[in-house]
């Protein structure tokens, strides 16, 4: 496929003969080409295609990713997921941007030729910080609530819907999309402004600290849209993920502006709130791209006697692109547990698109009089093998390669049903007519497509 990575295409569509005759294809009995059937082998190989990926937790630990590595290959996409108050702890408009993202992008595009996420969050339980949101936000008059920390016993969160809180947060995300979009290596950004997280859902909050916040559902559902509108505008280059719940009018309306979806709650009985059948399936085919991460350390699912085959199924059950693999570290995953090892290359082999071409009919052979162009007559049948559809429309280009490995002929084919409607599972088939120079060498050349 044209401008997709090397290993988009697993297959090799065969060996064509040419030889010296009237410039024509011969014909069968029937009147038509005289065709020969080509079932390429195809490829189990994890294949590293634009617009997908599995990740893991981002790290600056230069030895965590050894090339040697079984997983070094399935490994595309570090993911780092922080405090609002890390860029800016001082004073608004004080960045640390070249602080904190320099050694990032230096470690995992350029050194490891990997790719990049972000989430930067306005809430966090996890953190040992007393500001997740920086304090300076709530001295220029953002309200706040006293939450307790797993590791702290003190956490200020802000009321995301106040509209201070929310003026400063599209401020930030501005200048946040000046900074990162469109950076070589950035893979996608998370919302991280609303919630838990910037999860959709508000732990920790009590009724009264809602009461005193002047929450409402309205207020909420605006307050992300608002959001979402300040996301959309700052990063038109970048893919975005809402981390989708409960909230079908926040979540459709993600998917209107050009977001995408992510859930981070994929247990064995599928993820939170139904999403994979409830939004991904149908939004998939809208354009949205679909992200799942784990709920649970494959530690933890041990004791809970959550199954690890029965989570990774149920997860690629639904059409999703992006998979975080957050179950366990770099060090571990060097010699992990066989089923562990098993269920992530499998997975690695069918998330996001894998377009196979299960069969080839061409004319054979393919006559030349050295005056005229011969036609090599293609027809050729795809399967998406993968759980999720593509995103991008791309072109076929076919090479006729001889047997000095010069390229005797090539044609660029655009699929008249676009690659973007070859649906998971189903096959698609197209025809083409390759117009071969007369002048090429007679004997046998290698037909390949990419």
């Amino acid at each position: 496929m044209d401008a997709l990575s090397r290993s988009l295409l697993s297959a090799l569509a065969g060996l064509c003969l040419l030889s010296a005759g009237p410039a024509r294809a011969a014909t069968s009995d029937e009147g038509g080409p005289v065709m020969q059937e080509v079932v390429p082998a195809l490829s189990d190989e994890t294949l590293v295609n634009p617009g997908m990926g599995i990740y893991l937790y981002g790290t600056l630990d230069p030895e965590a990713l050894p090339t040697d590595a079984w997983f070094s290959k399935i490994v595309t996409i570090g993911y780092f997921r922080d405090d609002w108050s890390r860029l800016a702890p001082d004073a608004e408009g004080e960045y640390r941007f070249d602080e904190y993202f320099g050694p990032i992008f230096d470690l995992w595009v350029e050194q490891w030729g990997k790719r990049v996420a972000f989430r930067f969050m306005s809430q966090n339980m996890h953190s040992r910080q007393k500001y997740v949101t920086p304090k300076w936000a709530f001295d220029e008059g953002v309200p706040g609530v006293l939450h307790k920390g797993l590791y702290t016993d003190e956490q200020i969160d802000p009321a995301f819907w106040d509209e201070r809180y929310l003026d400063i947060q599209e401020r930030f995300i501005a200048d946040l999309g000046r900074h990162l979009d469109g950076r070589p290596g950035l893979e996608f950004v998370d919302i991280g402004s609303i919630g838990e997280w910037g999860e959709m859902h508000l732990a920790r909050w009590t009724s009264e600290q809602l009461a005193q916040t002047d929450y409402t559902n309205e207020k909420y559902i605006a307050a992300y849209r608002r959001i979402i509108d300040a996301f959309a505008r700052a990063f038109p280059r970048t893919r975005v993920f809402l981390n989708v719940g409960d909230y079908q009018a926040i979540n459709d309306y993600a998917a209107i502006r050009g977001l995408h979806f992510r859930q981070d709650g994929l247990t064995p009985s599928g993820p939170s709130y139904d999403v994979g059948k409830r939004f991904y399936h149908p939004y998939s085919r809208r354009g949205v791209i679909c992200n799942y991460e784990f709920h649970s350390g494959y530690e933890e699912m041990q004791r809970k006697g959550w199954g690890i085959r029965e989570t990774f199924e149920n997860g690629l059950s639904d059409p999703i692109s992006y998979l975080h693999i957050n179950l366990t570290s770099y060090w571990q995953l060097r010699d992990p547990p066989m089923e562990l090892k098993e269920a992530i290359t499998d997975a690695s082999r069918r998330i996001g698109f894998r377009f196979v071409l299960s069969r080839l009919r061409c004319n054979q052979p393919i006559r030349l009089d050295g005056l005229n162009p011969g036609r090599l007559v293609l027809e050729h049948t795809w399967r998406n093998t993968g759980v999720a559809p593509c995103y991008d429309s791309y072109a076929l280009r076919w090479s006729l390669v001889d047997a000095s490995g010069k390229v005797a002929a090539q044609w660029l084919s655009f699929p008249r049903r676009p690659t973007t409607l070859w649906w998971p599972g189903e096959e698609v088939t197209l025809r083409d007519l390759m117009s071969i120079p007369a002048d090429t060498p007679l004997g046998t050349s290698r037909l390949s497509v990419e």
